[in-house]
């Protein structure tokens, strides 16, 4: 497959009904997610995950085949695209429209994804942990997703990384910064999102102060974010379980929305989808009277 065209977040976005938010839907596709982790990884049934996710209203696609889950180890490159690589396959030669992004700290992942057909790199390490990571993005002008984390997934829930107070203050200093060595790279503003990295590295705390600034970082910064909350554990209740953790990432979907956010990311498309539909109902029902 070609490489992929010059990508610009400005001009997906014109696509959306309205303020809406992107919905970008979440494809594990390793053995042991948070969420769906089931000790291995089937192809064939994660194409068939990924094409309901798009029927279900997915405007695009995150595939990541190493867990950055917290406490999670690095995965060796070639172990991620043995996983990764029928995946994309499938999906291309389905839905060759499809607009995929990679979640990968790999530069190598990421530039065999790119020959395939991947349109965007969600790098959660922000371009450091691999260096190469800057040329492979600028080179071929695709998306970027620029994560904040306090330091890398095996790391990042220590004590002594943990970002408690200040953390808008303080994420956003580190965004400046990343948005910066980005810039410095070559990397074209019109290809940057940033991720403010909901719980990568804060609080409980933490999370919600980010989350209820989502407005200010949007227009702070002049550029898109990703949001990406679905069934983290922000969300966790006592007992906790995964029914409780998607009801409260609904809830906040929908208030992040109401922020005129500009991407979701979300394991459950469908729900949220129709959480949104009906957010909107009422808004247009409330102008009309």
């Amino acid at each position: 497959m070609a490489a992929a065209a010059d990508f610009s977040w400005r001009e997906l976005l014109k696509r959306r009904m309205g303020d809406r938010p992107l919905i970008a839907g979440i494809v594990n596709a390793t053995p042991d997610s948070f969420s769906d982790g089931k000790g291995f990884v089937d192809p064939a049934e994660r194409v068939a995950f990924a094409l309901q996710l798009l029927e279900e209203g997915a405007d695009l696609l995150d595939i990541g085949a190493e867990s950055t889950r917290p406490g999670a180890a690095e995965v060796p490159c070639k172990v991620e695209w043995l996983r990764l690589e029928p995946i994309l396959q499938g999906i291309l030669t389905n839905r060759p429209d499809a607009i995929i992004s990679i979640d990968t700290r790999h530069a190598d992942t990421a530039y065999r994804a790119l020959q395939m057909g991947a349109k965007i790199i969600n790098d959660v390490s922000a371009l450091e942990f691999d260096p190469a990571m800057k040329d492979c993005i600028a080179q071929h002008n695709c998306g970027a997703i620029l994560n904040y984390s306090s330091s890398t997934p095996e790391l990042m829930q220590s004590k002594e990384y943990i970002l408690e107070n200040n953390a808008v203050e303080i994420t956003a200093g580190n965004l400046e910064k990343i948005l910066a060595t980005a810039l410095d790279a070559g990397i074209k503003r019109d290809c940057i999102m940033l991720d403010v990295g909901i719980g990568f590295g804060k609080s409980r705390r933490a999370n919600y102060q980010l989350l209820s600034k989502a407005a200010w970082f949007e227009q702070h910064f002049e550029l898109p974010f990703c949001w990406g909350v679905s069934r983290k554990s922000l969300l966790k209740g006592d007992p906790d379980t995964m029914s409780k953790r998607i009801a409260g990432s609904l809830a906040l979907a929908v208030k992040l929305a109401e922020q005129a956010i500009s991407l979701l990311r979300v394991h459950d498309v469908a729900q949220t989808v129709a959480a949104l539909d009906a957010l909107y109902a009422l808004a247009e029902a409330e102008i009309s009277e």
